[in-house]
C-alpha cells in the first residue's frame, strides 16, 4: 500500500509537470501565432507605404480623433478596421461614381473637423481598394483565422459587421499609425493647442469596451482593466508604450511626450490576459496594481523598458 501510494504520488507531480509544460508550449504557439498574424498586416502596410507613400487608412487620424458625439466618444470605426478597408478594399467615399451601391454607411469625424461618410459592402471586402479612381489589387489577404467582427466594441451597432484583425487568443489587435512627424507623442483629440504625432482614440472602440471579444473582457475593470483607461495620464502612457527605450530622457510626463517613437505605426495584441496593458500585469499583480508607469516618484517604473514586462505583443514599422 505505501508502494501504491508513492507511485500515485509520483505520478501526480510528473503529470502536474507535464500539464504545466503542455501550458507554456501552448501559449508559445499562441503567441507567435498572433506575431505571425501582425507580422504579415505589417508588411502589407510598408508595401501600401511604399506605392502611395503614406500608411492605409480610409480616413484620416484626425478625422477618427474629432469621431463621435463628442470629445470622450469613440469613432464610429477602429483604426484598424480603417486600415483594413483600405488594404482589402470594400468601402467608397461621396467622390467616387458607384458610391451609392455600396449599401452600409458609416459617419466618422465630426462637422467641426471634417465629417466623412463612407459607404460599405461587406460583400465586396477583398476585392481591393479603389484609389483616386483606380483599382488595385487587395494588400493583404488575411486567411480566415486572422479576421473576424469582434462583439462588444464601441460603439455598440447591432448592424455592422466590419472585419477585425484578430490575435490568437480572439482578441482585436490595435493599429494606430502616426499623423504627423513632429510634436508631442500622443494626444486625445484635435482640440488641443499643440497637434500630436499619435492619437488614442482611433484605439478607443477596443480600449474602453466593456464587454470585449468571446470573453467579454472589461477593459475599464476597477481591479484589472487597462492602464491606458485607469492611468492619470493616458496619454503619456500611450507615449511610454511607443516610445524607444534607449533614447531621450525618461523620468516624467513631459519627457515621455517628449520621447522618440519607435516606429510610424504601432501594432499591438492583448495577449494571453485579454486586457491591453492591464494593471495587474507589467509590474502589477492581482494583490499590488500598478497604474502609473511615467512616475517620476518611481524611476524603476518610468524607464520605457518596463512596457516588456506586460504580456502585451507590440510590433513596430516605419521607422
Amino acid at each position: 500500500m505505501t508502494e501504491l501510494v508513492v507511485v500515485i504520488g509520483v505520478i501526480a507531480v510528473l503529470a502536474g509537470i507535464l500539464l504545466a509544460a503542455m501550458g507554456g508550449v501552448r501559449r508559445k504557439a499562441l503567441a507567435t501565432t498572433t506575431v505571425s498574424t501582425m507580422t504579415e498586416f505589417s508588411k502589407a502596410c510598408d508595401a501600401f507605404q511604399l506605392e502611395h507613400g503614406r500608411y492605409p487608412g480610409v480616413v484620416p487620424e484626425n478625422v477618427l480623433a474629432a469621431g463621435g458625439p463628442s470629445t470622450t466618444a469613440p469613432p464610429n470605426i477602429s483604426g484598424t478596421e480603417n486600415a483594413l478597408l483600405e488594404l482589402m478594399g470594400g468601402v467608397r467615399l461621396e467622390t467616387d461614381a458607384d458610391y451609392d451601391d455600396f449599401p452600409l454607411p458609416i459617419n466618422v469625424g465630426s462637422p467641426l473637423y471634417g465629417l466623412w461618410e463612407l459607404h460599405v459592402d461587406q460583400d465586396r471586402i477583398g476585392e481591393g481598394p479603389l484609389i483616386n479612381g483606380r483599382q488595385y489589387a487587395p494588400y493583404f489577404t488575411p486567411s480566415e483565422s486572422m479576421l473576424r467582427a469582434v462583439k462588444g466594441q464601441l460603439p455598440n451597432e447591432e448592424n455592422r459587421e466590419l472585419p477585425d484583425l484578430i490575435d490568437a487568443w480572439g482578441q482585436p489587435i490595435v493599429y494606430v499609425r502616426r499623423a504627423r512627424p513632429s510634436g508631442p507623442l500622443v494626444g486625445r483629440t484635435v482640440n488641443a493647442p499643440v497637434q500630436p504625432q499619435f492619437y488614442l482614440k482611433s484605439m478607443w472602440p477596443y480600449t474602453k469596451a466593456t464587454e470585449l471579444g468571446k470573453v467579454g473582457q472589461d477593459q475599464t475593470d476597477s481591479e484589472t482593466g487597462s492602464i491606458l483607461n485607469t492611468a492619470q495620464f493616458p496619454e503619456a502612457t500611450f507615449a511610454q508604450i511607443l516610445r524607444h527605450p534607449s533614447l531621450g530622457s525618461f523620468g516624467t510626463v513631459a519627457e515621455a511626450q517628449a520621447g522618440t517613437a519607435q516606429g510610424a505605426y504601432i501594432l499591438f495584441s492583448a495577449g494571453p490576459d485579454g486586457i491591453y496593458f492591464s494593471r495587474a500585469d507589467g509590474p502589477g499583480t492581482a494583490q499590488l496594481a500598478v497604474d502609473d508607469i511615467v512616475n517620476e516618484l518611481a524611476p524603476d517604473y518610468s524607464n520605457p523598458a518596463i512596457v516588456k514586462e506586460y504580456d502585451d505583443i507590440r510590433i513596430f514599422g516605419g521607422g
